[in-house]
């Protein structure tokens, strides 16, 4: 590739240009790009040339498996990171030295909106701070934390503490994942062990879904391999195959209480995860106004949860992270 005709009068190195730098080197690949930034592939590929042009270097080596960075894009890279992060903490500051907050807050739920008193959330944010536009999407504790580090969401609700350098917690409540199976299967279910539970058809949830990961775990400790036989993300279809009758699953303790009270499903009652609820949202923007505005209404509706117990004593036998 030739640089040397290029008139640099004529163009300058826009913050799109690293955007999309910074997006192509992570991703690997154009298409993969052009999804994270919703731009259109095409303008993907003219971002990047444009950029290479005007700093006169290659920064990407062009193949059938996709884009790799040339040893002068590794080097410029972190510049780019650099050089949005310091344009973000400007938008920051601005943001705290206003007297109003005002602008888009995008949340992430990775549970239903009941649970995480989601109107009260969009009740208190529209009485205190009626500029701020609260956009929410549905995904899983795994994912929000890649939207996070991608900037595709503010903050987000999650059942993990994982990245405590890069991220901001906020512990919200302490709760229990508890197997459930059909109703129909009392007999099978209340009478296993953990050999016969494992031998089940389990319900589960893709690998971003880490608390099931931790499920996962605890027969991994026994040596034993779950028998899985269908694939779901989402918390409620889940539950309908249950009750179904297509397998057991982990099931959020107030959804399986009450089911096990409606006479839907039955627990069993030799284990269970123990689990925590998070707001999270990025460590380098602990001081945007937007995300403390966030922060006391969130902390202010939870401020009458349940203080955490040790899972031990509630569980009726040892739980996820206790000894085998």
């Amino acid at each position: 590739m030739s640089f040397g005709a290029f008139d640099r009068k004529k163009r300058a190195v826009e913050l799109y240009h690293l955007k999309t730098f910074l997006a192509v080197a992570e991703e690997g690949r154009l298409s993969r790009a052009s999804e994270r930034l919703f731009i259109s592939q095409p303008s993907v590929s003219a971002h990047v040339k444009a950029l290479e042009e005007e700093l006169g270097l290659g920064l990407f080596r062009r193949s059938s498996k996709g884009m790799r960075l040339t040893p002068e894009g590794e080097v410029l890279l972190e510049h780019a990171r650099e050089a949005l992060n310091a344009v973000q903490r400007i938008t920051v500051k601005a943001r705290s030295l206003r007297q109003d907050v005002r602008g888009k807050l995008r949340v992430a739920l990775n549970t239903d909106s009941s649970f995480l008193r989601v109107s009260r959330l969009a009740a208190l944010m529209g009485e205190r701070h009626p500029q701020v536009e609260l956009g929410l999407t549905l995904s899983v504790s795994g994912r929000i934390v890649e939207s996070l580090r991608a900037g595709e969401v503010d903050a987000g609700f999650v059942f993990q503490e994982n990245d405590p350098e890069d991220f901001e917690f906020l512990r919200l409540c302490s709760f229990r994942l508890l197997i459930m199976g059909p109703a129909a299967w009392r007999e099978r279910i209340e009478n296993a062990d953990w050999e016969d539970l494992a031998r089940l058809p389990w319900i589960w949830t893709p690998p971003p879904c880490l608390c099931y990961q931790l499920g996962e775990d605890m027969f991994k400790r026994r040596k034993l391999s779950l028998t899985k036989t269908i694939e779901a993300d989402n918390e409620q279809v889940v539950n309908d195959l249950i009750m179904a009758g297509k397998g057991v699953s982990l099931v959020r303790e107030d959804e399986a209480l009450a089911a096990e009270a409606a006479g839907t499903m039955v627990r069993w009652e030799g284990g269970c995860v123990p689990q925590y609820a998070y707001l999270v949202y990025s460590h380098s923007r602990a001081d945007d106004a937007l995300l403390l505005a966030l922060r006391s209404v969130v902390a202010e509706i939870w401020q009458d949860a349940d203080v955490p117990v040790p899972c031990g004593a509630v569980c009726a036998s040892p739980c996820a992270d206790d000894p085998a």
